[in-house]
Order: structure tokens, then sequence, then C-alpha cells
């Protein structure tokens, strides 16, 4: 319900055209959540602001968004921040600004997790989608040993496409 009487109250500011009182009352709704929708509802407000830096403010809440959300453990709202932005650019930013949004963009990983039933017995594992974001990775060596990993036998694969190194059992053989 809270939510509803701030979104009435900042379309009425919209609706008098009271631009400072909005981004007024955006900021005071950032200081009480840090929803993604809040961030990216700002960021539209202030490309349809009408100004000629609208554009530029826009940029700028994205910015504001990605650096607080860094801290954020909801990944997959922190991709619906980088999606929205990287949206924004495609129809107003340049080739550089797209590249940066682009490079910002997490890798989509598979990974498992071990299961366990309400009396603490295995349960088995589930499969889920895990979001690896560029800067997170560069905090985390073990990733960079990962992906170095990955590297490695894929260079191995390509060098040698007949053998598959996953095999134990040489196939060939009689």
């Amino acid at each position: 319900m809270p939510e509803v009487l701030w979104k009435s109250y900042i379309d009425f500011e919209i609706e008098q055209e009271e631009y400072e009182n909005t981004r007024n009352l955006y900021r005071r709704l950032l200081q009480r959540t840090q929803h993604v929708k809040v961030w990216i509802s700002f960021a539209q407000f202030e490309l349809s602001a009408g100004r000629d830096d609208s554009v530029s403010r826009c940029r700028q809440i994205y910015e504001e968004a990605n650096k607080t959300m860094r801290n954020c453990e909801e990944k997959e709202e922190r991709l619906m921040l980088l999606e929205s932005w990287r949206n924004f650019e495609e129809e107003f930013g340049t080739e550089s600004s797209k590249e940066r949004v682009d490079k910002l963009m997490p890798e989509k990983v598979k990974k498992r997790r071990k299961l366990q039933a309400e009396d603490g017995s295995d349960a088995g594992w589930e499969e889920y989608y895990d979001y690896i974001f560029p800067e997170d990775a560069a905090n985390q060596p073990n990733l960079k040993l990962l992906a170095m990993a990955k590297l490695w036998k894929k260079q191995q694969q390509d060098d040698n496409p007949e053998r598959d190194p996953d095999k134990d059992i040489d196939e060939s053989s009689p």
C-alpha cells in the first residue's frame, strides 16, 4: 500500500510539472528502499522530463543505481537494471557508452547445490543459474583460475578435436 501512495504522489508532481519536487520525492523514496523498479522509474522520469540534459541525467541515475546495487545480494534485480540501462544506451547512447554497459553485463553460469530434506537427510541436487558480474569476478581470484582452466580445456579440444578429455575410456581401441 505505501508503494501506491508514493507512486501517486510522484505522478501528481509530474502532472503539476514540479520536476524538482519529483526528484526530491524519488531521492526520499530511495533512502527508504533501494528497489530496482524505483531506480528504473527515476531514470525514465529524468529521460521524459524534457530538458536539454535529460539523457545525461538519465545516464547519471543509471550509474548511481549500478554503484548502489553492487552491494545488493539480489543479482536478478541488478541484471534488470543493467538490461534497462542497455536498452536506454541502444536508443540514446554512443558506441562507447553501449560498450561500457555491455562490459558490465554478467555471465550466466549454471551451478549445482545439495538439497536437504526437512529431517536433515540428503534430498539430491538442484541446478540453478547464477550471474557473475565482471566487478565481482575481479574481486574473486578463484573465478579467474576457473576461467583460465576452461580456456585451457577449450584449447586442448581445439588442438586435438578427436580426443574428448572428459572420457576415461579410449573408444577407438578394440
